[in-house]
């Protein structure tokens, strides 16, 4: 799946799950849920994170984000000449690791946390329904597909699984958040 549909996927997994808990996410939550769905694919080079942040326009973003841009890619280095591409990061015990790692550092924000565990926990279930389908058990398991055959990768029925994906989001957000449905206009009304 792109950038794209895994950044659906994170925010959709993100308000699914504030709406199971009860509990509705500050807006900071929603980029953190969108940053940890690309999160998995840091063992790519050329994903999203893997390859580094951008060169800025500004000088002085630049100085603030190079250190961070070359972290990513040299994470990104290792995880590929190690373990390689969806393998321990597309895996349950990735997502464990992950989950450890962002509650040791940021245990005491449950939002952020669960946000991040969202978001990367939704990568998997997207990928999941790819052509290619997700090791879940890695190291000891075969790959997983959610779908007979997957969905290929960049095609028409991605951009259709991400619509379906955005709808849902936009049904979640709507019962989560009261000032989404005062924009709208109050409680939909059957036909």
């Amino acid at each position: 799946m792109n950038a794209v549909t895994h950044a659906v996927f994170g925010v959709a997994a993100l308000s699914g799950a504030s709406l199971w808990l009860g509990a509705e996410p500050p807006v900071y939550a929603y980029p953190a849920a969108v940053v940890a769905a690309w999160a998995p694919d840091l063992d790519n080079p050329r994903s999203k994170l893997g390859n580094g942040l951008s060169r800025l326009e500004s000088p002085v973003l630049n100085a603030v984000t190079r250190p961070v841009s070359w972290a990513l890619r040299l994470v990104s280095f290792v995880l590929f000449r190690t373990v390689g591409h969806r393998t321990l990061t597309h895996s349950l015990p990735g997502l464990g690791l992950f989950a450890l790692v962002a509650y040791a550092l940021l245990g005491g924000y449950p939002d952020l946390f669960v946000a991040l565990v969202a978001g990367y926990a939704s990568h998997l279930l997207a990928d999941g329904l790819n052509v290619r389908g997700v090791p879940l058990l890695w190291p000891v398991g075969g790959t997983f597909r959610f779908l007979p055959g997957g969905v290929r990768s960049g095609g028409a029925v991605e951009v259709c699984v991400a619509l379906a994906g955005l709808a849902l989001t936009g049904c979640f957000l709507y019962l989560l958040h009261p000032a989404v449905r005062g924009f709208l206009g109050g409680p939909l009304q059957p036909l």
